[in-house]
């Protein structure tokens, strides 16, 4: 799939503004805090229903202005029409989402429909930061080409937090039954044993993916790992993402949740379960958080960017939109060119399905040597959009 244009209205510093893109590489280029983050954030917004920045809703409408919209059109692969998604966000009241002019009912519903891969300076806490950096990684890009998966992972949050509420009540002095005990433990246990599958399985894939562009990237001399780990749960977890009719065993989750309610009473928190797991990330077989350069979680985190995109083809049948927002200035000239052929597929010597790349940077030659003569340029300049 690949986007064909983009409308914002009051969308941060975008009064008023539109791009179109065409399939292959697109580079928005212009000076710093003129909006070039903000259409990737916008353009990003559909693929997951909320700012990669963190931001609150409220906090993308311009300054005076009572709401924000924006829209995108998109073509997906095989299909002669373009699909339209259009979110309007005011500042008071609710937000409205449509496609092709019909309303969506939620945020979950639009999930899946665009679907597309995001690498910013600020991933490189997946390596460096805590669990929850991994596990939403993990989250974002399993939620895109899995509809089970995020159904899984909205029933279980609303489990946990229930389940820390029951906790609450008993470090009060109430004492929950039994049978209270064991309704959250099965349920998360059967939640959490599905997750589990879609990540390990996930996981297994991506660590494959990363072995072969870091290779890339580094000429083989450094060997990337990937292993999930999931303190609770069995070994037998099924593949799910590749044949979800299977059953996940949450047995061992069930038990450790039924047997650890003292603990978990005196910690305040569900101390068992999905919410807990984590992606050990090592590198020559040592910890990458630990002893890689900032250059090699940098090589690090793109391969499983670039890994990411190539699942989502693998598992949801084409390609994402891969979007880099100000990657390229800290990459050398050689690393530039293999992440540009390993996304076109010349590395492989593919053919057929183009993909598209949407880059930001402060520079018009970020992209080198004669790859420039097929690459469109547009200039941002005070929220505006042109094109050179």
């Amino acid at each position: 799939m690949y986007v064909r244009s983009v409308h914002y209205q009051n969308w941060r510093n975008l009064a008023e503004a539109s791009a179109a893109f065409s399939p292959g590489i697109n580079v928005l280029w212009g000076m710093n805090a003129q909006g070039k983050s903000n259409i990737l954030e916008g353009i990003y917004y559909f693929a997951r229903g909320r700012s990669f920045r963190g931001a609150r809703e409220r906090e993308l409408v311009r300054f005076g202005a009572e709401f924000a919209h924006a829209g995108l059109s998109f073509r997906r692969t095989g299909f002669e029409e373009d699909t339209r998604l259009d979110a309007v966000l005011p500042l008071a009241g609710k937000k409205r989402l449509t496609k092709n002019g019909a309303p969506l009912s939620s945020t979950a519903e639009m999930l899946g429909l665009f679907r597309a891969v995001l690498f910013t300076p600020g991933n490189l806490s997946v390596v460096t930061g805590g669990p929850a950096e991994r596990r939403a990684l993990l989250d974002i890009a399993l939620s895109q080409i899995s509809g089970d998966y995020l159904a899984c992972l909205r029933r279980y949050a609303k489990l946990l937090a229930e389940r820390n509420a029951l906790i609450r009540r008993a470090s009060e002095g109430d004492s929950p039954s039994r049978e209270e005990w064991t309704v959250y433990a099965e349920g998360m246990a059967e939640y959490g044993a599905r997750i589990a599958g879609y990540r390990r399985e996930y996981v297994s894939l991506l660590s494959a993916a990363v072995g072969r562009y870091f290779a890339g990237m580094t000429g083989g001399r450094e060997v990337p790992g990937l292993e999930y780990r999931s303190h609770a749960l069995s070994d037998g977890v099924p593949a799910l993402l590749t044949d979800p009719s299977q059953a996940a065993d949450g047995s061992a989750l069930c038990q450790k949740l039924m047997e650890n309610r003292e603990r978990e009473i005196a910690a305040g928190t569900t101390l068992w379960g999905t919410h807990k797991d984590d992606v050990i990330l090592t590198l020559n077989g040592t910890d990458a958080r630990t002893f890689a350069s900032q250059g090699q979680q940098r090589s690090l985190v793109l391969s499983m960017k670039l890994g990411e995109a190539e699942i989502a083809r693998q598992i949801g049948g084409e390609y994402p939109v891969i979007l880099l927002d100000d990657v390229f200035s800290e990459l050398d000239e050689e690393r530039r060119r293999y992440i540009l052929d390993a996304l076109s597929g010349e590395e492989q010597g593919e053919g057929g399905e183009a993909r598209q790349i949407i880059i930001t940077s402060c520079e018009p030659d970020v992209i080198p040597g004669a790859r420039a003569e097929h690459v469109t340029f547009r200039r941002v300049s005070s929220g505006q959009v042109t094109e050179n």
